[in-house]
């Protein structure tokens, strides 16, 4: 029996999927039926049967899917206890960054990390939320920023803060958006978040709410794409409130007063139960310590 197959068992166990369970553990389909069938046979029970729309556990797999999960955890922990026998934290923390460095407080928190855990290096991955979070189910991030909540039973979130987002564009339309009602404001490009982001399903709730259906969109993510698309008059977008209060401070933007602002969440995520990990633990720590401060 191998890790990489008690992985690939949970995985599929949580997506009910094989393809799906391949993406997360980088491996093919083939590869990802290989694993479980040979899992079955060294176990043997069989571990799932057909549904609809993929594979559901049987009652074995049901019952041992748990030990799985355990057996993974117990692993990380060996490989943690290993770095740190000399007394000290140690070893390499992967970490997802769901939005400009800056605004996570990164540098601050990369300060605290040398100065109290000089052997624990980050990793730093910039990638969008729903990107961040399944990595993290996957085994591929250690822990993560992402925006909004965590739908996830195996995963802790610690909420860091609830910034909120404006509509903004060009500062030549500010007496436009400022009495836009919703066909004026179809008519204008907007920035469409990427299906991937929470971001986009706030984008969609607000054109529902306020019967707006938009001419053209741009699809983008992040903020480096979006800032100049708003200033230079090339779309509305969604805008965090310190580049709201940046951008309105010098006259570079203008709010569009109909949709309001709105909140959104920024988590601290990582899986359950690695927390009791050393390095975990302190990453944990500093993060609280980061933006308590």
């Amino acid at each position: 029996m191998e890790l990489y197959q008690l992985r690939t068992f949970v995985a599929v166990a949580e997506e009910g999927n094989f393809t799906r369970a391949g993406k997360r553990v980088h491996a093919t389909q083939p590869a990802v039926s290989a694993h479980i069938k040979a899992l079955e046979e060294e176990l043997g029970v069989r571990l799932f049967d057909r549904a609809s729309r993929g594979v559901e556990l049987t009652p074995a797999g049901a019952e041992l899917v748990q030990d799985a999960i355990e057996v993974l955890a117990s692993a990380n922990t060996l490989k943690a206890r290993a770095v740190t026998l000399g007394g000290e934290v140690a070893g390499q923390v992967a970490l997802g960054l769901c939005t400009d460095p800056a605004f996570l407080k990164a540098t601050s928190l990369i300060d605290l990390l040398s100065e109290r855990f000089p052997k624990l290096n980050l990793k730093l991955i910039q990638s969008p939320s729903g990107v961040i979070l399944s990595e993290i189910r996957a085994r591929n991030l250690d822990a993560g920023f992402v925006f909004a909540g965590n739908p996830y039973r195996d995963l802790e979130a610690i909420k860091l803060a609830e910034p909120t987002y404006s509509i903004m564009g060009a500062a030549a339309w500010g007496e436009a958006l400022a009495k836009a009602d919703a066909a004026a404001l179809s008519a204008y490009t907007w920035v469409m978040p990427a299906s991937h982001s929470p971001f986009r399903e706030l984008q969609l709730e607000l054109f529902n709410r306020f019967g707006i259906v938009p001419a053209r969109t741009i699809g983008a993510d992040s903020e480096e794409v979006i800032r100049p698309l708003v200033v230079e008059g090339k779309a509305l977008a969604l805008v965090r409130e310190d580049e709201v209060a940046a951008m309105l401070a010098s006259g570079q933007a203008a709010e569009c007063v109909l949709v309001g602002r709105h909140p959104v969440e920024v988590n601290f995520v990582y899986r359950k139960g690695d927390g009791d990990l050393p390095s975990m633990g302190a990453l944990i720590e500093l993060v609280r310590r980061t933006w308590e401060g």
